[in-house]
């Protein structure tokens, strides 16, 4: 779900600001004072100039807050977009979805841009009021003066202009002080808000009594939920004590975790009785990480012990995981878990479960993204093992744990319909709210099954069998790099990164730029010298013709320092729009060039980029590319040019200055050097410590359920103040760096005003007064710039790394599947993207295929053919697939089995071209897909995914968002087939709003049943469903499964399953093992014979579920040799 907008953070250097708002009126006061001494009421029109243009710089200043604000809803909402899409960029590319999420993503940049806009032209009209304020206030009181007193003379004219310089400072600080405190006040006022409310309003929430006996009590109890005070739950009776396990199954919306809540006191309890006893460890339906590494998520504060920890590691099945990632359990789980697959996040999370030691267990579908084989290990090994003192109270669906459960509680409509023992009762009331018979006697007749023998090799097989599926995070099967291998993939060299940036930006438009930065600084120079001219009388010296009379001098050297002063705003404005235009033209085109290309970059781009780090640099980096670094650019110029034209002025005026200038260049270099390196470091830990603290805060909000229960809050509270102090201590630093370096630029600055007055001082014959005036009215200058500009060369090389990442993701990331491009000759591929996002000459011509008129209404049969497949994920890994071959026939219906890892993913991954094939083919249709472009190959395959995702939109368009189907009829019949026809009606109809990844509106097992419509809508043979229903209650799994069958008869299908009776009806059965196609036939011949390796893993369910599963077989056998017989 997206976030709204935050509201403005406190400035983040509130002290400093809030000085301004005292330091620079007394600055500009006394000022004034000395104007008003130096040229008497003549500085009160000057006066009244700047009375005017204050006001209007804060007019602009506050449009400028208005336009941020109204457009960081819009930088939210692009920023949500990537959050969904690119964790789901597996899902993205089996539907060919990238052309839209594109698309979506650039509307919603366009709005952006419009506020953007204006945020220019707001800038630019307020940086030109301000460095027009001096020479304006200048013009007004040097007229005043001649007009109303007498000639102007130097040391009024030049020590006004040196006065201004001075004040264009404290005129800058002044109305970003206010800002800055406007904003502060009011996010005080909000802070006080969120203060002042009551803690856990509305709620029960209370922790769990140490003075009673360690377990959970409820007894004919009522709750509701505080949001809902409607819907109640109705307990009758409910306990468990330690030793027990307390099963709670029931269907989806049933009150099972609803259950959970009240236990962990965060319902409102109307009547009853409810009483907790001992510490809780609880483990939420959706897995919750936190952005550190997997050990220090596992212990969760709780003090380090190796044998706890090594045994925790054991029975939650993670060993081989940890082996897998390169740093182990030092790994970062990244933002939400973001690194790791559903499964491995389960799994974690009930690691912290493990590790807390606590004395009552609350589960809630703890087992649900854990394939058949890991989900048994666990459960023997942790929840019947390490818990085996605990009051465990397991919130599932997989029946077949029943028999071993001390006692089941079975909920219905908010009700505990039955608790007590696993018995015919209880199974006959399951059977009617799930009516999934066979799986109910599969697992009331069969006992606990035999527990191997305590040997290491039987302890660790099941370890064996667990998770090493491909997922989407780096670090499963990332070789470990060095930090610069790793930044040198993510990055450009900083010149190539400035060519880029340049390019892209306009050429022209750069150079158009570079002449107006010249042409105002040399407008503004040239209307110093025009005062010079001024007060020496200069026109009279001019031979005349004659009869000509002088003119009134006044009249003319104020019109001309007037007309001076207009082309100095004039330049300033047309500076300002074409540089701004430009950063914005240019962050613009690298913007939409890194998302095209990220969304259509290969799957092994994924496999060795963090997502993290993808996601940041599409939030952070762009922002930093469209506000940080422009402005950080634009003021390092227009000071840069200050202080370069002050250097030449005074040497001009005074030649022996030259000399110095050389002094000026190496103190400059030696400040840089010394300065930037230290900057950079502490303007990193200052972001990172900031992050931290920020991403803490988020991360509790989000877990704010899993801190309370394990009752973490002064954990947390200590851990966000140690933060703070780290955050605090950077900015300190930072802080201090920037005095340091303002003293010694200072201390520069002043050495230079000495040795000009030196010169003053000595050549006062030769030079004059107005020379002298001239060259002390700009060197002041260099004590308010020099220190600005040395500073904004910090900070812009730092910001420009934004701009090094941004380029490497618009210019070298390569574009999925047979990369070709436009020179290429009769549609020939030139190179191929390799697994590891490699682009390379390719070994053979490889025709692609593009807007063939045959393959209009390809594929129209549903035939599938692999022939000597191998693919692997990346150039230095293990084979997934080795020499498969197998044949499938239009409207066939095939399971795919095996362990996990064994390759059956992978071979949808083949069919669907997530990864290039190293050798062979496969055919579809009898056409060869290496031909085909992306979208015109999974524009024809369907699948429904194991994790399924909907998207923040509407329903609409999380089914057609192409909007190929105008009949909203055609929509209302999909949705009324997968039975969420109420679910949608109650969501607003086809346009009603739809939350993301992080809503709750919709249960798992209706999102599951949306990707079943999608595959529905798509009128193409092939249906593939990659453990779609392995995190489902039975009830839903029925549905989904009675639907495929209703909707998807006529369509070849291939299903990968972990549960055995959701392939077993299949016609045909691919036995896969470590990449290897082992066996292809029926699954009753394969039955037949006892020694093939599908009949060994059906013998391994127990003897009643192997007794059913076998007679399912024979019976879809039988059925179908009838049909065929009867055709």
């Amino acid at each position: 779900m997206c976030p709204p907008p935050r509201s403005p953070p406190l400035p983040p250097l509130l002290p400093q600001e809030f000085h301004y708002l005292w330091t620079a009126p007394l600055e500009a006061a006394a000022i004034l004072a000395l104007l008003g001494y130096l040229t008497g009421d003549s500085m009160l029109p000057g006066l009244g100039a700047i009375l005017i243009m204050l006001p209007l710089q804060y007019f602009f200043g506050y449009a400028i807050i208005k336009i941020k604000l109204k457009n960081a809803g819009f930088v939210a909402h692009r920023s949500c977009i990537m959050q969904e899409v690119l964790p789901a960029i597996k899902l993205v590319k089996y539907y060919a979805w990238e052309q839209f999420f594109e698309r979506e993503i650039n509307k919603v940049r366009a709005q952006e841009l419009k506020l953007a806009y204006w945020n220019v032209v707001m800038k630019v009209i307020n940086v030109a009021c301000v460095f027009c304020v001096p020479p304006l206030t200048a013009f007004v009181i040097f007229t005043t003066y001649e007009f109303t007193k007498d000639r102007l003379i130097a040391n009024v004219a030049f020590t006004t202009l040196s006065l201004f310089n001075i004040l264009r400072f404290p005129l800058v600080v002044l109305p970003k002080a206010l800002r800055a405190v406007s904003e502060a006040h009011a996010s005080l006022h909000r802070l006080e808000a969120y203060l002042t409310e009551d803690a856990q309003a509305g709620t029960s929430h209370f922790d769990a009594n140490k003075t009673v006996p360690p377990g959970a009590i409820i007894d004919n109890a009522v709750f509701h939920h505080p949001a809902n005070p409607n819907w109640h739950l109705h307990v009758p009776r409910f306990e468990v004590h330690p030793g027990q396990v307390v099963a709670v199954v029931g269907r989806i919306g049933a009150g099972k975790s609803s259950l959970i809540q009240a236990l962990l006191g965060n319902m409102v309890k109307e009547h009853g009785a409810s009483q907790v006893g001992g510490r809780i460890s609880y483990v939420p339906q959706n897995p919750w990480l936190q952005n550190l590494s997997l050990r220090d998520n596992i212990m969760f504060g709780e003090a380090w012990d190796q044998s706890k920890y090594e045994q925790v590691i054991d029975s939650c099945a993670l060993t081989l995981d940890l082996q897998i990632l390169p740093q182990g359990d030092e790994s970062k789980a990244g933002i939400r878990g973001v690194n790791l697959s559903g499964g491995q996040r389960q799994r974690v999370n009930l690691a912290r479960c493990a590790y807390a030691d606590a004395d009552l267990v609350l589960l809630d579908n703890a087992l649900s993204a854990m394939d058949h084989h890991t989900a048994h290990h666990i459960f023997e090994t942790c929840i019947r093992g390490m818990f085996a003192k605990k009051a465990v109270v397991l919130v599932t669906h997989q029946i077949e744990f029943m028999p071993q459960c001390d006692a089941v509680a079975i909920m219905d409509e908010g009700r505990c319909l039955y608790f007590g023992k696993w018995n015919e009762q209880a199974q006959d009331l399951l059977g009617k709210l799930l009516p999934i018979t066979h799986l109910l006697h599969a697992a009331g007749s069969q006992e606990a099954p035999p527990k191997p023998k305590e040997t290491k090799e039987s302890k660790d097989a099941p370890v064996k069998q667990q998770s090493i599926q491909l997922t989407l995070a780096p670090t499963t099967i990332k070789p470990e790099t060095s930090d610069s291998k790793k930044k040198d993939q993510q990055k450009v060299l900083p010149v190539r990164a400035a060519m880029i940036y340049t390019w892209y930006g306009n050429v022209f438009l750069v150079l158009v730029c570079f002449i107006f930065f010249l042409a105002a600084q040399t407008t503004r120079q040239v209307s110093d010298f025009w005062v010079r001219w001024w007060v020496n009388d200069e026109y009279k010296k001019f031979p005349k013709p004659k009869g000509v009379q002088d003119p009134s001098t006044t009249q003319f050297y104020s019109l001309i320092y007037l007309a001076l002063t207009g082309i100095f705003y004039f330049c300033m404005l047309a500076r300002g729009a074409t540089f701004l235009w430009w950063t914005l033209r240019s962050a613009e085109k690298i913007r939409k060039k890194a998302v095209h290309n990220v969304l259509f970059a290969p799957m092994g781009f994924f496999l060795v980029t963090p997502m993290g780090d993808l996601l940041l640099n599409f939030s952070k980096d762009q922002d930093i590319m469209d506000e940080n670094l422009p402005d950080a650019v634009h003021f390092m110029g227009i000071y840069g040019l200050i202080l370069l034209s002050t250097t030449i002025t005074v040497s001009v005026t005074i030649n022996f200055f030259g000399a110095f200038t050389g002094f000026l260049i190496i103190m400059t270099g030696i400040m840089l050097t010394i300065y930037i390196p230290a900057a950079t470091a502490l303007k990193k830990s200052r972001a990172v410590s900031g992050g931290m603290l920020v991403g803490l805060v988020a991360e509790v909000l989000e877990g704010l359920g899993v801190v309370q229960a394990f009752s973490k809050q002064d954990y947390f509270i200590r851990e966000a103040a140690r933060r703070t102090d780290i955050t605090n201590a950077a900015v300190f630093n930072a802080e201090s760096l920037n005095l340091w370096l303002a003293f010694w630029c200072d201390l520069i600055g002043a050495s230079l005003v000495g040795v000009v007055s030196a010169f003053a001082v000595t050549l006062k014959d030769e030079l004059g007064a107005p020379t002298v005036g001239l060259a002390f009215s700009n060197i002041i200058q260099m004590l308010v710039f020099y220190t600005w500009v040395v500073r904004f060369i910090s900070e812009s090389i730092s910001l420009f790394n934004s701009v090094e990442c941004m380029t490497y993701l618009s210019n070298y990331v390569p574009h999925d599947g047979v990369f070709f491009d436009q020179t290429q000759e009769g549609g020939v591929a030139k190179s191929l993207t390799l697994p590891d996002g490699q682009i390379v000459p390719a070994s053979s011509p490889v025709q692609v295929v593009i807007d063939d008129a045959s393959l209009e209404r390809w594929p129209s049969t549903g035939n599938i053919r692999f022939e000597d497949v191998w693919m692997q994920y990346r150039l230095d890994a293990a084979w997934g697939l080795k020499g498969v071959t197998f044949n499938i026939k239009d409207g066939e219906k095939v399971g795919a089995v095996g362990r996990t890892g064994s390759g059956k993913s992978t071979t949808l991954l083949a069919l669907f071209r997530m990864f290039e094939l190293a050798r062979g083919r496969v055919l579809i249709d009898g056409v060869d897909i290496a031909t085909l472009t992306m979208k015109r190959l999974r524009s024809g395959l369907s699948i429904i995914p194991q994790e399924p995702v909907m998207f923040t939109g509407t329903v609409r368009s999380n089914l057609d968002p192409f909007g190929e189907f105008e009949d909203d009829n055609v929509l209302w019949e999909v949705i009324r087939k997968v039975g969420l026809e109420a679910q949608v009606q109650h969501a607003g109809g086809l346009d009603g709003h739809v939350d993301g990844t992080g809503g709750k509106a919709w249960s798992l097992g209706q999102t599951q049943l949306m990707c079943l419509a999608r595959a529905a809508l798509r009128a193409v043979p092939i249906l593939c469903l990659d453990e779609a229903t392995a995190a489902m209650d039975p009830h839903t799994e029925q549905i989904v499964q009675e639907t495929i069958k209703k909707v998807f008869d006529d369509r070849t299908t291939i299903t990968i399953a972990h549960r055995l009776d959701t392939i077993i009806e299949s016609d045909k059965v691919l036995v896969m093992e470590a990449g290897e196609l082992m066996e292809y036939a029926p699954p009753a011949q394969l039955l037949g014979n006892p020694s093939s390796m599908f009949s060994k893993l059906v013998d391994k369910s127990g003897v009643a579920a192997a007794a059913a599963l076998r007679k399912m077989a024979n019976e879809h056998f039988a059925q179908q040799a009838a049909k065929q017989q009867a055709r």
